[in-house]
């Protein structure tokens, strides 16, 4: 059944889209794709050299990419008259000068240089086709009515084999299966129909079926936003049972959100090589891209002194090859055992932080672009609150919760990430072209 949930989703999409038809398809569609398509690894047993989805994926993001240029020659967009276009061309730029001066393992820099140019292009294609309310009000329907799909079938799943362990569906990685539950769940929640509200304790129930703390967090900050935007909205029955519900999940599912059982102490150590990385490269980083590979050439002395069990299975993974030991100090890249380049087949490792990549690859240069983000963020949320004060918390919950799970993984190259950046720009935009 797994198999055929994605072919189960796109038929309900073609009966979505029958009744529900303000926005163009492909906008649909490429949410769809994100839900469905975008990890799967299927191939129904064909052997093929190719994943089906993950490819049909890909498809799906050219065909958006082509339509925005159509759109764009034909209307004579001139994208730079737009602020989200002059952030995605500000960070592009912070991108290309991290090549200047680093030695830049050109595959995974090209790689996820054209993955941003991908995504960049996709998020302005949404950004000029959802030019009105009613068309992103069908949009949040529609990834609020498909994460509910996605719910039903982890809930089947949940009922066959019982709780416990970490559910995945047809996904990797169970993070990124909580990640992608998160923006609908957060839609229904802040809906104004209330069995919508009510729905979403089935997609929370999936989230924490997930085990996937970063996301149980973000939840906790999404249930504590809700609750105090409808605050006055509440009846005292009402805003009782909803805070004891509130207080039994963090009780029960403390030790998951909050403490790890296991502590290894990896992430600390990642943050200390990200602050070596740092004090070397402090202009603009070692490059995109680059150090899930180039971690290595900055683990000093005190870092192997932790004895971090992760960290030393990784570097194995390089040393062995050359007959090093994993125990061996790097004082340069000159002399390191681990700074030679050609053919090496190691293990590569994330930062799993993506504040921590953007200071480690980027440096002050993408420090300040984000700065400049978040600072054009809060003028439109300003603006945002005096215009629709529903629009506002739904884009807080929204933002916040993302940039909650990108504090524990990996999510810049995502262009659901970036759109949801940019929701408050779509809806400022909206509101002043029906004034």
């Amino acid at each position: 059944m797994i198999d055929f949930i994605p072919i189960i989703a796109i038929t309900w999409f073609a009966y979505f889209i029958r009744n529900n038809r303000i926005n163009n398809p492909m906008v649909g569609l490429i949410f769809i794709s994100y839900l469905f398509f975008a990890t799967n690894y299927s191939d129904f047993g064909l052997d093929l050299n190719f994943d089906i989805f993950r490819s049909l994926h890909r498809l799906i993001g050219i065909a958006c990419i082509l339509m925005f240029f159509v759109y764009a020659l034909k209307n004579r967009v001139n994208i730079l008259n737009e602020w989200v276009s002059r952030i995605m061309i500000l960070y592009m730029l912070t991108l290309l000068f991290s090549f200047i001066g680093n030695d830049i393992y050109l595959e995974n820099y090209i790689h996820y240089v054209r993955n941003f140019v991908f995504i960049s292009f996709i998020v302005l294609f949404l950004y000029y086709k959802l030019d009105s309310d009613a068309k992103l009000d069908e949009l949040f329907k529609l990834i609020g009515m498909a994460t509910l799909l996605l719910s039903f079938f982890m809930l089947i799943q949940i009922f066959s084999k019982g709780w416990g362990g970490r559910e995945t569906l047809f996904f990797s990685n169970a993070n990124y299966l909580a990640i992608i539950l998160l923006p609908g769940f957060t839609i229904l929640l802040f809906s104004q129909i209330k069995y919508w509200q009510i729905l979403s304790l089935l997609v929370l129930v999936s989230i924490f079926a997930t085990g996937s703390r970063a996301v149980e967090l973000s939840v906790v900050f999404i249930l504590c936003l809700f609750l105090f935007s409808n605050i006055k909205r509440f009846n005292k029955n009402y805003l009782i049972v909803f805070l004891l519900a509130l207080i039994t999940a963090l009780v029960l599912f403390f030790d998951n959100i909050v403490i790890k059982k296991r502590i290894d102490g990896t992430r600390l150590v990642v943050s200390k090589i990200v602050l070596n990385i740092f004090s070397e490269n402090p202009v603009n980083g070692i490059g995109y891209g680059q150090f899930k590979r180039d971690f290595r050439l900055y683990v000093d002395q005190n870092i192997l002194n932790m004895n971090n069990n992760e960290l030393s299975d990784v570097l194995r993974t390089y040393t062995s090859k050359y007959g090093y030991s994993a125990s061996v100090g790097l004082q340069s890249y000159q002399t390191s055992p681990y700074a030679y380049k050609p053919n090496v087949q190691g293990q590569e490792k994330m930062t799993h932080n993506d504040l921590l990549t953007i200071v480690a690859e980027l440096g002050l240069l993408g420090i300040a672009c984000v700065v400049f983000l978040f600072y054009k963020l809060y003028i439109e949320l300003q603006k945002l609150l005096l215009h629709n004060r529903d629009y506002f918390f739904l884009s807080i919950g929204l933002i916040g919760s993302s940039l909650i799970f990108s504090l524990f993984h990996n999510n810049l190259t995502s262009f659901v990430f970036w759109f949801v950046l940019f929701i408050p720009f779509i809806m400022n935009r909206n509101y002043i072209k029906t004034r």
